[in-house]
Order: structure tokens, then sequence, then C-alpha cells
């Protein structure tokens, strides 16, 4: 019996250091000329790729932007030579009448959801929400939605094909959309006609690691006009259609490859398909609700091998986050479920240490 407390004992420590999609927060205080403010970091793994979101949040709750690391919402995903997609600041979002996403305020909340087959980030504010989306089965894509109830205003992307580095003599970024290419230069917004239908661009740069670029679609029947401006990123912004109040992007990229093949078979090949993933993921299906079980009965039986003066405090966090996730699965409440799969992760860290303690 011994025998089989220590193998689960490791399996259930194990199971929360492999190699799965997951959420960390750290928070720490941050001295400002003498005013306390604080940092909440999240970094997430999904399958193939990660996102770091950054508040720094003053005294009085506001959002601080004062220095170059307090607001970060980056992405890495194909990353080459710290670019590809932006990693510090890869998406912005004005509505028609609240200040943009994600700079005006601390995020009210963030959750993360684990699916038997995906996981998804939800960026939740007062005035909308962003999420992120990746499958398991689909590694070269990532899918993002904008919601913002009184309608979008634009969407901005930042995307730094073939990489982040400044004051490279002779580069072009370049944009590529309706089979015409675009060059993306600084301090000049340029306009891209929108053709109802054609959803793929591709982002590419010449004299400069040529090959490594990204690909980019997105609702050209919700878009009703593109403009872009480069300075290391090139910065793409779609202009919502009146009343839009959603919208959806699938984001990926290409190493290693001559960017007129990539593009090409990117456009006849790949665009198709992935537009038609986009379009059909179920952005509130229910959560896998198959690691709490599992997780549960593996804390379950490690409180039962403990003494009896630490074994019932044990037992009743236990049944109180039981409680919490029979009423959110009852409810169908995402949000709630992901803060009662929290609260059991950490206990099962909590019991795991504390038996591990006891077998030294």
């Amino acid at each position: 019996m011994k025998h089989l407390f220590a193998i689960l004992l490791f399996g259930a420590l194990a199971a929360l250091s492999a190699r799965e999609p997951t959420i960390q927060l750290k928070e720490k205080q941050i001295d400002r000329k003498g005013v306390k403010l604080l940092r909440k970091s999240w970094k997430v793994d999904f399958h193939y790729a990660s996102l770091t979101f950054q508040n720094t949040v003053n005294p009085d709750g506001t959002l601080s932007t004062k220095a170059w690391d307090d607001l970060f919402l980056g992405i890495s995903h194909g990353t080459v030579n710290n670019g590809s997609w932006d990693g510090w600041n890869f998406l912005t979002a004005q509505g028609v009448k609240s200040k943009s996403l994600p700079g005006a305020a601390p995020a009210s909340k963030v959750d993360f959801i684990r699916y038997s087959d995906s996981a998804s980030l939800h960026l939740n504010w007062q005035t909308g929400q962003i999420r992120v989306y990746q499958a398991a089965n689909s590694s070269k894509w990532l899918y993002v939605k904008v919601v913002i109830p009184e309608g979008i205003r634009t969407v901005m992307l930042r995307v730094r094909p073939g990489g982040a580095h400044y004051n490279i003599k002779g580069r072009e970024r370049m944009i590529r959309y309706n089979n015409t290419d675009h060059r993306s230069v600084n301090g000049k917004l340029n306009p891209i006609s929108v053709v109802n239908g054609l959803d793929g661009m591709a982002f590419f740069s010449r004299n400069y690691n040529e090959k490594y670029g990204n690909f980019l679609i997105f609702e050209s029947a919700k878009t009703a006009k593109i403009t872009h401006h480069s300075e290391n990123p090139i910065y793409v912004i779609f202009h919502a259609k009146p009343g839009v109040k959603e919208m959806n992007f699938a984001l990926s990229y290409f190493a290693g490859e001559d960017a007129e093949n990539a593009i090409s078979r990117f456009m006849v090949e790949q665009l198709p398909t992935a537009k038609k993933a986009m379009d059909a993921i179920q952005w509130d299906k229910t959560p896998d609700f198959t690691e709490f079980t599992r997780n549960a009965a593996q804390v379950q039986y490690l409180i039962s091998g403990l003494p009896e003066t630490t074994k019932n405090a044990f037992a009743k966090e236990l049944a109180d986050i039981r409680k919490a996730y029979n009423n959110a699965k009852s409810q169908n409440n995402v949000s709630a479920y992901t803060d009662a799969l929290k609260r059991l992760r950490d206990l099962q860290k909590k019991v795991g240490s504390f038996a591990m303690n006891l077998m030294k």
C-alpha cells in the first residue's frame, strides 16, 4: 500500500509539471519613486505557442503604462530573431466609444480553459474581451477573437516578418493581398482595398531573412478597409464595418522556406482549410471536465494516507472545491469551473509537497 501511495504521489506531481497547456500568474510589488505598484504577469503555454500578458496596477487600481514593461500582450508563435508576431504587444482593439484594449484598464478577469483537444485564453475587461485559442492538431495556427459589445472601430495587429532587429539597411517590409505587394513604410498610413471573400494576407521582408514570414486570415465581410504602416513591426489595421461587434483572426507563419513558394501554397492550399477551421471554432463549448475528476480522485487518495492531524483540513478544502466545481458544471459556467480547477491544482501541489516531506 505504501508503495502504491508513493507511485500515485510521484504521478500526481509529475502530471503538474508535464508539458501541457498551462497558465501561471506571478505577482510582485514594484517600487517606483516611493509609489507601490502591483505587477501581474500571466505566462500561457498553448500546445505549440505561448503568450505573455502583463498588467502593472497603480495604487488607485488604474493601469500604469509609464514604463515599457508595464503592459504586455505578446505572442511567441513561429519566432525567429526575436520576431514573427510581436512578442510584446501583438494586438490592440478599439471600441467605437471606449478606450482601446488592452491599454484602457487592468483586465477584470483572466480565464484559461483546457478542452480535450484545445485550450483557450479569455482576457476580460468591462468593455470587451480578447480570446486566444489553439487546437492540439493545429501546430501552425493560433486563433484570436475580439469582442466589444458597443461595436468595434479598429483592430490592429503587429507583425515582424523575419525578425525584430532595427536598422537593417535595405530591408523592406511587405504585405501581399489580392496578388498585390504593398510595401509598408515608416510614418505613412497606407490603404489596402478590401475584396469581399478574399480573407488571407501574407507578410514578408525583402533583403532580410526572406525565408521567414507570416500568414493572416481575417473576415473581409466585416472589414470596411485596411490600413498599414511600419516602424520595426508592420502595423496592420482592420477598420470594422458599422455594427460589427466581433472580429476573428487566424495567425500563422512560414520558416526556412522560399517566400514565393510558401505564400503561393498558403493562398491556394492552406487558406481555405484554415478559414473553414476558424469559422467552425466553438468558442463557448463545454470544458474538459475529466481533468478535474481525475485530479480530484488523486488528491482524495493522497489525503487518505496523511496523518489524522492534517487530513481533516485538507479534506474540508477538497470538499469546498468539489462543491464549487459541481455548481460550475451544473450551470456550464466556464469562468467558475476555471477557478475551481485552479484551486484543485493548487491543493494538489500543497498535498503532494506535504506528503513528500513525510516520506523523507
